[in-house]
């Protein structure tokens, strides 16, 4: 099948990786409308590098900022991180270029309502273009986490589409199903169902984890290790235990955005500020909590000081740190004229290359090298290569042996055992 995807996104290139792959021939347009988006870099997703090269070398998948999308079939998966004016535009030249009936699939988290809006602009546009053809418009929200993306790609847990006609739908499933028929859970809906099942997934995610956060700062107060909080929730089966962790703040580019725009939604629409307004204030002010407890613990004394910073990306398994927790730390402690030392097992570099005119950052080779004589270290990325580290020789390398913990990572017994203050979100001591 010939299929165009447009925008620079992961979802654009993760789509293109993967439809590549099971045999459709895939132009990927990295130019939406008039806005050229900054290159995303592939390297942040585990093995979707090497993916995109297989599938270049194989001739399936070609990569353009032309128009050879616009002309290349009738399926154009519209992936870009861009307003709907952009899109629109994209939606132009495709159907100046269409030949027959043309199919309009949306990955991207356009604003809530906005599938309508595009779905008439482009009937209405056929129409002025006089083309005995036929516009369809559908909705696919991908539900594919950074650095497990091409996993949850081939497995979905659960597979939405949003569209008003059959033929648009079968031509979708057709496309899909290699995945289709490995998904948890499909669903076929009406567009506006779509949109408002994407948003509510991630609102309620969040919502979640934003609870868990506030729950930690009350045990904190009385207290209460929060872990035992955390577990007695968890055993409840009519809540389980996904996304009950608390820690200092979620991130991430296309999480928080869509969290970000589903609220402006909700404002405009409800002329009311809603739950999710709550959940993104009390992330704001989760995302400067390791830096409180380091400003108060020091008692504001932090000039000339170093912190040690294990992790940068938004979460393990990427190399993304897109609105992630470590921006505000840092720029809190240089704030203070405090030297910063980070290690990332694959965030580094692109740390190094954000700040790189920063004279208070300095870029570890490896997590040892970042405390070797730091005032303190903070935890800011759960990383597999941080749950178990030798102990005796980080107290050894830290000036002092102080820990503070962003994603509670450590008993806080063993830590008091082997001689740490330690400092958790709703663990270890209160400051």
């Amino acid at each position: 099948m010939k299929v165009s995807i447009y925008g620079d996104t992961h979802y654009a290139w993760v789509t293109a990786a993967k439809l590549a792959e099971t045999g459709n021939h895939v132009v990927l347009c990295t130019q939406v409308g008039e806005q050229i988006q900054p290159s995303m870099k592939v390297t942040r997703e585990a093995m979707l590098a090497e993916l995109l090269g297989q599938q270049q070398a194989s001739g399936r998948l070609q990569l353009t900022c032309g128009n050879t999308a616009y002309l290349h079939g009738s399926l154009h998966l519209l992936a870009a991180d861009a307003s709907l004016t952009a899109v629109e535009v994209a939606v132009d030249r495709i159907l100046e270029g269409a030949e027959g009936d043309t199919f309009l699939v949306v990955l991207s988290a356009l604003p809530v309502g906005a599938l309508k809006e595009l779905q008439d602009y482009a009937f209405a546009r056929l129409r002025t273009l006089a083309k005995p053809y036929r516009v369809y418009v559908a909705a696919m929200p991908l539900f594919i986490r950074e650095g497990s993306a091409l996993a949850d790609f081939n497995r979905p847990s659960l597979f939405v589409l949003g569209a008003e006609h059959e033929v648009v739908v079968k031509r979708v499933l057709d496309l899909m199903r290699p995945f289709v028929r490995n998904a948890a859970h499909m669903m076929v809906v009406p567009l506006a169902a779509a949109e408002l099942i994407k948003f509510g997934i991630n609102a309620m995610l969040a919502t979640r984890i934003s609870f868990m956060n506030e729950m930690a700062a009350l045990s904190e107060r009385l207290d209460v290790d929060v872990e035992l909080v955390r577990r007695g929730l968890a055993a409840d089966p009519r809540i389980g235990s996904d996304y009950l962790s608390p820690g200092c703040g979620f991130g991430g580019p296309s999480f928080s955005d869509e969290l970000l725009s589903f609220a402006r939604s909700v404002k405009e629409t409800l002329d009311t500020a809603g739950l999710v307004d709550a959940v993104i204030a009390i992330n704001d002010s989760q995302r400067e909590i390791l830096f409180r407890k380091i400003w108060r613990f020091f008692r504001g004394k932090l000039q000339g000081r170093t912190v040690a910073i294990w992790g940068a990306a938004f979460k393990p398994g990427t190399a993304s740190i897109e609105n992630s927790v470590v921006h505000p730390l840092l720029h809190a402690l240089w704030a203070q004229d405090c030297i910063t030392c980070v290690y990332d097992p694959l965030a580094g570099e692109a740390l190094r290359e954000q700040y790189h005119d920063q004279p208070l950052l300095e870029i570890a080779s490896s997590a040892a090298d970042a405390v070797r004589g730091a005032d303190a270290l903070a935890i800011v990325t759960a990383w597999e290569e941080f749950w178990n580290p030798d102990f005796s020789q980080l107290r050894q390398l830290l000036k002092r042996p102080v820990v503070f913990d962003g994603r509670n990572m450590y008993e806080p017994k063993q830590m008091l055992e082997h001689g740490f203050r330690y400092f958790a979100i709703g663990r270890g001591e209160s400051i």
